[in-house]
């Protein structure tokens, strides 16, 4: 397998919450979140701890036992960065620290993969069929307050994402396709799926720009995009960290 990738903060003021490590068999792609001013996290520790911690532990379970289901591995990686606190942390609190998911992994005979929030995997297989994984549920809240945000997080009401609760491993979207039948595929940040989700554009047109011109389009793409848009057109802010990986077979 193949890989090829672009990892950027939204700013060079600030520090970049996605993250992704990259192995022989595996890519693993986590986008923090970054918790609103004000908001009391009950933690000590920042959303770049957080994911470097997260990625790490996932890696290395998928190194020791690389047949494990990507659930358990998922939840056995929460479960191990919540150890990484050390009690230093309140991680009964609703707002600490959190992370999307988004994991690749090439067997013997199968490419597995698992998402855990609003990033995405996309696989092209057979006579060029997309299987897209991703998990779009924070996109349908009833509001997007900062109570109501916190108060649905982790819910089946809400959206789940990598936190303080293992059992939301669950409630990821995950599957296996056969090897042979695939031919590449992608993992992106929600800084980069807006580009279908905001501006029209297909997860076929994606996967074939970052086959021909590299994931550094992309980043182009959507900053471009972005820029063109009418002030307060959508929700969120204007730019995001942006992570677009690209992988051959």
């Amino acid at each position: 397998m193949e890989v090829t990738y672009v990892c950027r903060q939204a700013s060079p003021q600030r520090p970049n919450d996605d993250f992704v490590l990259a192995a022989e068999r595996f890519v693993i792609v986590l986008d923090g979140a970054t918790g609103p001013a004000g908001v009391d996290s009950g933690c000590v520790h920042d959303v770049p701890w957080l994911v470097a911690h997260l990625a790490t532990n996932l890696a290395g379970r998928l190194v020791r036992e690389p047949q494990a289901a990507l659930v358990d591995v998922l939840r056995e990686g929460i479960a191990a960065t919540m150890r990484d606190h050390a009690g230093q942390c309140d991680l009964t609190n609703r707002d600490s620290p959190s992370s999307t998911v988004a994991i690749l992994r090439r067997n013997a005979e199968t490419v597995d993969y698992i998402v855990l929030g609003d990033s995405a995997v996309v696989i092209e297989h057979g006579d060029g069929e997309l299987l897209v994984a991703h998990d779009d549920r924070v996109e349908f809240l009833d509001e997007y307050s900062l109570a109501a945000v916190s108060r649905l997080r982790n819910t089946d009401e809400g959206f789940w994402i990598a936190s303080n609760r293992p059992e939301a491993a669950d409630e990821a979207l995950a599957g296996s396709v056969p090897l042979r039948e695939v031919t590449r595929a992608a993992l992106m940040t929600d800084g980069i799926t807006r580009l279908v989700e905001r501006y029209g554009r297909s997860w076929l047109d994606l996967l074939d720009r970052l086959e021909k011109e590299g994931p550094g389009q992309l980043v182009a793409d959507v900053r471009a995009e972005e820029l063109a848009a009418p002030p307060g057109t959508y929700r969120g802010k204007l730019h995001d960290d942006v992570t677009a990986v690209f992988c051959r077979f």
